[in-house]
């Protein structure tokens, strides 16, 4: 009987351990998520402040033809 009780303490403690994992490894996901999307808002703001810096017409496509 002891051969069962602790075959199912095992058993629960290997669900509960793969659980936090699970949550452990969605947490890090999210963590890494919200860091790429503060990088990209950086980068946009980047952007839109050397526009807006530039003088006009530049920046945009320029016929070398001409």
């Amino acid at each position: 009987m002891s051969d069962s009780v602790a075959d199912l303490a095992r058993s629960v403690v290997s669900s509960q351990a793969s659980s936090l994992r699970g949550s452990f490894q969605t947490a890090a996901l999210r963590q890494q998520a919200d860091s790429e999307k503060a990088v990209a808002q950086l980068v946009q703001q980047g952007v839109e402040t050397q526009r807006a810096a530039a003088p006009e017409g530049q920046g945009k496509l320029l016929d070398i033809f001409a």
